[in-house]
């Protein structure tokens, strides 16, 4: 589709989530820092994206999205990427901010610099008026030999290599959630998450514990993105809205990539 059809078609059946249809037909645009920036089209339940400068210049991409309105101007978006890796991204459009926890095929916990925080900036959107993100999109092999080069063009190291330092949202997330339990109800059972510092202690149907290197980022007062590399080859990604009691989660019990809106225990504390 070209930026006129985008605008112009809304499609029959909405199966990306409870944020898609705001966002249907709008181009976005944000930069991350030390990463390149992306143009991003939402329409026909897809994202196309195509990224400028960094690790995905002139890289194409359309994927299937799952888009989550956690409160007024801030969404969850998530797709699968890869054979085994996953962007799950989280936009604030009222500060202009926005936040990705990236997970490649090879994160593991042996090796957590490959589940990679970045952040950065919106420059444009969610409008009609933003630039497009021309081309066609490319194969995965393609994809993966263009980021090869693009690495050496740029002199980067190589992508997940180097651990980006924490920000601000980092610190603050860890420090507000530190010591408190999460718990509410999904198809796994009863799904208790307690955070401390750097890790995250993960209980179903209350069996023992299990922990897990953790990324936390606080998006506004209340609202929480947090991941950790759990049993699923994407990772785990929920945000906690902790005004409306709300955790939003892009997985299901069978590794589907599928919205689901689960309401907290009032006994979370």
């Amino acid at each position: 589709m070209n930026r006129t059809e985008i605008i112009n078609t809304v499609s029959e059946v909405n199966t990306s989530g409870s944020g898609y249809r705001e966002l249907e037909g709008k181009f976005i645009e944000y930069e991350y820092v030390d990463f390149g920036s992306f143009r991003l089209a939402i329409y026909d339940n897809r994202i196309k994206w195509r990224g400028y400068g960094g690790y995905f210049d002139g890289i194409t991409s359309e994927v299937e999205p799952q888009i989550s309105k956690i409160s007024e101007h801030i969404y969850f978006l998530s797709w699968v990427f890869g054979d085994s890796g996953g962007d799950n991204v989280v936009v604030n459009f009222k500060t202009k901010k926005v936040y990705a926890h990236l997970r490649s095929g090879n994160a593991s916990e042996n090796s957590p610099s490959d589940f990679e925080m970045i952040h950065g900036t919106v420059k444009c959107g969610p409008s009609i008026h933003c630039e497009f993100p021309e081309g066609e999109p490319i194969s995965m092999l393609r994809m993966i030999l263009k980021l090869n080069s693009n690495t050496k063009k740029y002199e980067l190291p190589t992508i997940f290599e180097t651990k980006k330092p924490l920000i601000e949202e980092h610190l603050t997330a860890r420090k507000e959630l530190s010591g408190k339990t999460f718990i509410y109800e999904s198809e796994e059972g009863l799904t208790s998450i307690k955070v401390d510092e750097n890790i995250t202690w993960v209980s179903l149907n209350n069996k023992d514990a299990k922990q897990y290197q953790t990324n936390i980022t606080k998006i506004s007062d209340g609202i929480y993105f947090l991941s950790w590399l759990g049993n699923s080859q994407f990772g785990e990604h929920i945000v906690l809205n902790t005004n409306t009691m709300k955790v939003f989660d892009h997985l299901t019990n069978v590794k589907l990539h599928e919205e689901r809106i689960y309401k907290l225990n009032d006994n979370s504390n």
